[in-house]
Parts: C-alpha cells; structure tokens; sequence
C-alpha cells in the first residue's frame, strides 16, 4: 500500500528544481533550490564571475511564472556600499537588483534577465533559452 502511494506521489509531484536548466551566452543558468520561498538559480554574470540568482516568491512556483523582482549575489570583487549574502553563500559587495520575465508561465520557458549593480538600474541583459 505505502509503495502504491509512494509512486503516485512520484506521478503527481511538481517537477524538481534541478531539472530545470537554460542555456545563455553566459554559459548554463540552472535552477539549483529553494529556500525560504525563493527560488535560487546559479549562473555565470557578466563579469564572468559565478554568481546566484535569488528570487523571492517563486519556490514552488511551476506554472504561473511572469516577471518577478530579484536580486543577484556575485563573487569576486564588488564595489557596492554594502555586504549581501545569498542563502549558504558569504557575503560580498558584489550583488545587484535582478528582473526575470518568462515568455511562458510554465517550464520549459525561455527568460531574459536583466541586471544591474548595486541598487542602480538595471543596465544589462542575460537571454536563456529553455533546451
């Protein structure tokens, strides 16, 4: 009986957030957890540095995706006022405010996400497409 409700579980269950990957002319944007209702994706910016998106409110989230406020966390050197961390990550001055739009509310979907530093405008865009 448990192994009969274990697989139906298994059938129903919403996708797991590392299946989900994007290729970019960064390099493979992939969707690596979640953590306090924020979805965490890991990708190369622009400087060529890893760095973690964090975007807040679409952990879970598999079907209604549109454009969600973010921010992102960078290693390297940075030159914010501040220190910021992303979950399980060491705080640096290298982050900035992110905006992820979707063209489709489910996966598979392509993104552009557009970045800036700091608390500046967003200045720069990463395209993703879904394989």
């Amino acid at each position: 009986m448990l192994k009969k409700l274990a697989l139906c579980l298994a059938l129903v269950a919403p996708p797991l957030a590392a299946d989900e990957a994007w290729d970019s002319d960064m390099g493979l944007i992939v969707y690596e957890a979640e953590e306090n209702g924020a979805a965490l994706f890991s990708f190369v910016n622009v400087d060529a540095y890893p760095a973690t998106l964090v975007i807040p409110g679409l952990a879970g989230n598999y079907n209604t995706r549109g454009v969600h406020d973010a921010y992102w966390v960078g290693t390297g050197a940075g030159e914010c006022p501040a220190f910021l961390a992303a979950p399980g990550s060491e705080a640096t001055t290298n982050w900035g405010r992110a905006l992820i739009s979707f063209d489709r509310p489910a996966f598979p979907t392509s993104f552009t996400l557009t970045l800036g530093d700091c608390f500046g405008p967003l200045t720069y865009a990463i395209r993703a497409e879904a394989p």
